[in-house]
């Protein structure tokens, strides 16, 4: 599960009139937490993201319902305990840890894992109730270029390789839903096959988000 902490720092100013109500925030979340993920290009192991709010626009025409506008810098990591990824022409591909490092020391951990570095802009419809909120739409993503990470032994010493400059397919898209009760919830986000991350030829992933939101 994804652990996944909002903190709201209110800069914000609200109009309201009889009809609408609207409030512009900053820096209104941030939130940390795991994915599952799906491929059959290499073995996963645990991965994660971190986000953080950039800007937010609350619209609520009538009390209960209302949408939802954000900017989010996203980082999501891909990690694996079997495969290592390497770039080749600045695209993402895996292979056996054994092929990229025939020395490795099997017997000590060792790990590969890329890193995407995201600008999200997650569009929500939003309907309350009473101390219960619920919410769900899609978020359209800027990818900026990545990197490679690889931490491995040999001849019993630690090893860590940085390769930067990882190129992914500049927009893609996920879903986005979550559901809140006073200030704790859940939420969930996938991402489908059709939302190619990767360039033709790199690694290929599709993967979900879920985890516990705290908001104030």
């Amino acid at each position: 599960m994804i652990l996944s902490v909002l903190v709201a720092l209110p800069l914000s100013q609200t109009l309201s009139s009889a009809q609408a109500v609207s409030s512009f925030e900053a820096l209104s979340h941030i939130g940390f937490g795991y994915n599952a993920v799906k491929t059959s290009d290499f073995n996963p192991s645990a991965s994660g993201e971190f986000f953080v709010n950039i800007a937010s626009l609350k619209v609520y025409p009538v009390e209960a319902f209302g949408i939802e506008i954000g900017v989010d810098y996203k980082t999501v990591d891909f990690t694996s305990k079997e495969d290592a990824f390497y770039l080749d022409n600045k695209i993402v591909k895996a292979m056996p840890f054994k092929e990229k490092f025939p020395n490795i020391d099997s017997s000590k951990k060792s790990f590969s894992r890329f890193r995407t570095n995201t600008f999200s802009a997650p569009v929500t419809l939003n309907i309350a109730a009473g101390s219960v909120k619920i919410g769900g739409g899609a978020e359209a993503n800027y990818n900026l270029p990545g990197r490679v990470k690889d931490k491995y032994f040999v001849d019993g010493k630690k090893n860590k390789d940085i390769d930067k400059g990882a190129q992914f397919n500049k927009f893609n898209y996920n879903f986005l839903g979550y559901l809140i009760y006073d200030d704790t919830g859940i939420y969930v986000r996938y991402y489908p096959k059709s939302s190619r991350l990767m360039p033709e030829g790199g690694v290929d992933v599709s993967y979900f988000t879920i985890g516990v939101v705290y908001t104030m």
